[in-house]
């Protein structure tokens, strides 16, 4: 059905009021403004910035915005803002099942290299991990918490019965592209008898796994150090080895998938966890789809040119393609985990 004129006016209306939406709830969430309602309940915009120490003018104003959102609730005669129990679990939990507040980190601070992006375009390349701020690497450390303490740990780990019964029994397993080390750290906070080397490349990330293990108490069972793909596998062999959300990025997928089959022990498992999506990029018309695109423009793609690499993109590994990298690496076997989840799909490679 043809738009009419008006109709597509609206359209662009509601996405320019929306974008405002998006930005006024990450400064809620970077200011804690969220966090102090639902912890004092209702509240003005003079008691919200007595308690925070913020300007109240700046307070006020973003009360009257954001209760446009219908986030929060505005009482007119007493001027006080509330929050209800499930908007408070979405904006201020982390590492929630539930929780968003990642996701508001990651997309507003992935936006800031602005120019950097529009250079890009111009003359190609890519924007190198240096160049993002230390909000965006926080964002996706939460994200990240997310959905290795409430979904990969917890539930998708018992839906691979072969893994489990490794990890349970005791072995050796290599995470690549640790981040900051969440999903070694989640793990290793369940199976105790096993041993997790924790690699990633950007060396802030491996200071913050250390730390984190250190405050999970996990500090005798994991190790973390930098690696990078183009160095080949590490010196270590492994039972297992798992990579979360990295494949997509590297710059050459196929050297980082080479490094992690040398790494295996014979017979070793490869646990891969990436990006849902469809063998043709434009077929992704599922809610998340604008999404992914968005955060392969912003991040995924350009962090993979800035390196010289080929740029597969956040929709760039689909079932196929992850056929085609791994048995060029030498894995006999693919196989899909059923998992039913909006952003990731899980693999169990041998």
């Amino acid at each position: 059905m043809k738009k009419n004129l008006d109709n597509c006016k609206k359209e662009i209306l509601n996405d320019i009021s929306r974008t405002i939406s998006f930005r006024l709830c990450s400064i809620g969430i970077d200011l804690g403004l969220f966090e102090d309602i639902s912890i004092n309940g209702p509240s003005s915009s003079k008691e919200i910035a007595s308690r925070k120490k913020y300007n109240e003018r700046y307070v006020r104003e973003w009360l009257y915005g954001i209760s446009k959102t219908g986030y929060i609730d505005f009482d007119r005669k007493t001027r006080k803002a509330s929050i209800n129990d499930h908007y408070s679990e979405l904006f201020v939990s982390e590492g929630g099942k539930n929780s968003f507040k990642g996701f508001f980190k990651v997309i507003n601070n992935m936006m800031l290299p602005y120019e950097n992006l529009i250079s890009s375009f111009k003359n190609g390349g890519g924007i190198k991990f240096e160049e993002y701020n230390s909000e965006f690497w926080k964002g996706l450390d939460l994200t990240g918490c997310s959905r290795y303490r409430s979904f990969l740990v917890p539930e998708w780990i018992d839906q691979v019965p072969d893994i489990k019964e490794k990890l349970n029994k005791g072995v050796k397993f290599g995470d690549f592209g640790c981040g900051t080390g969440r999903s070694a750290v989640e793990l290793a906070k369940r199976f105790k008898n096993s041993t997790f080397f924790g690699f990633d490349k950007f060396e802030p990330n491996i200071e913050e796994a250390r730390i984190n293990a250190k405050a999970s108490d996990v500090v005798t069972n994991t190790f973390f150090q930098v690696w990078d793909a183009d160095e080949g596998g590490p010196n270590d062999k492994f039972d297992i080895a798992g990579a979360f959300d990295l494949i997509h990025d590297l710059p050459n997928p196929q050297e980082g998938i080479n490094a992690i089959k040398n790494s295996l022990k014979p017979g070793g498992i490869f646990l891969l966890m990436d990006i849902k999506c469809t063998d043709d990029p434009i077929d992704n018309d599922d809610p998340m789809a604008l999404f992914k695109f968005g955060a392969s423009l912003h991040f995924c793609m350009t962090t993979s040119l800035a390196y010289n690499g080929i740029g597969l993109g956040t929709v760039g590994l689909p079932f196929k393609k992850v056929e085609e990298l791994c048995f060029n690496a030498g894995f006999e076997n693919v196989k899909e985990i059923d998992i039913n989840h909006p952003i990731n799909s899980l693999f169990q490679i041998s």
